[in-house]
């Protein structure tokens, strides 16, 4: 039986990958998708400078709420002229004493000195208490303390009592006061004191090491 030479050369032609029997392309694999990169961590340092600004704006928040309390106990109160009389002045300044306690009652400790503000201020202070300057500061704040101040918030500070020296080097270390308010030190602890009424506002324990 006679096969048709071009039957032939058709089967030749699709056993050899030709037309008939072309192979189709492999499929093109797509490179994989690029691993997402994790977004930065914020640095420890940025969240620590954002942590102490929010403690020492709570302590002017509440040094500022003591003074509107303040100013609405002196409303009415007698204005006292300068004046050379102590016996005025000492008048005036009972009188203030007296209307600032009464308003300001519900006082307890830590109104102003929060567990978060002491540990902050003892960290302010620690630079300036290390080497020869520290131990200066130290002897200085030992010499100069004052005897039976009570740490009691809106007791008043006693008459009489001296007014002890806060080394200058620790005063810039800590937040400013607005007048008539201090930082008193007596041996390892911080008093507030409102000077003009000497009224004890609050106090802070150990913050000298």
């Amino acid at each position: 039986m006679k096969v048709s030479r071009c039957l032939i050369a058709a089967l030749v032609t699709a056993s050899c990958g030709g037309p008939l029997g072309a192979q189709q392309p492999a499929t093109q694999k797509t490179a994989p998708a690029p691993a997402k990169t994790a977004a930065p961590e914020q640095p420890a340092s940025g969240s620590r400078v954002n942590a102490d600004a929010a403690v020492l704006a709570d302590f002017k928040a509440r040094v500022d709420k003591y003074f509107a309390l303040r100013k609405d106990a002196l409303k009415g109160a007698p204005q006292l002229k300068e004046t050379t009389d102590a016996d005025k002045i000492n008048a005036a300044q009972k009188e203030m004493s007296a209307r600032i306690r009464a308003a300001n009652a519900s006082a307890k400790h830590g109104d102003v000195f929060t567990p978060a503000i002491t540990a902050k201020f003892r960290q302010l202070l620690s630079p300036e208490l290390k080497g020869d300057d520290g131990r200066d500061a130290k002897a200085i704040l030992k010499d100069d303390a004052p005897v039976n101040v009570p740490f009691k918030v809106n007791a008043k500070y006693p008459d009489g009592a001296t007014v002890p020296t806060v080394p200058a080097n620790l005063l810039l270390n800590l937040p400013t006061l607005p007048e008539p308010l201090q930082y008193r030190i007596i041996e390892k602890h911080l008093i507030l004191v409102d000077a003009d009424a000497d009224v004890i506002v609050d106090y802070a324990l150990n913050v000298i090491r």
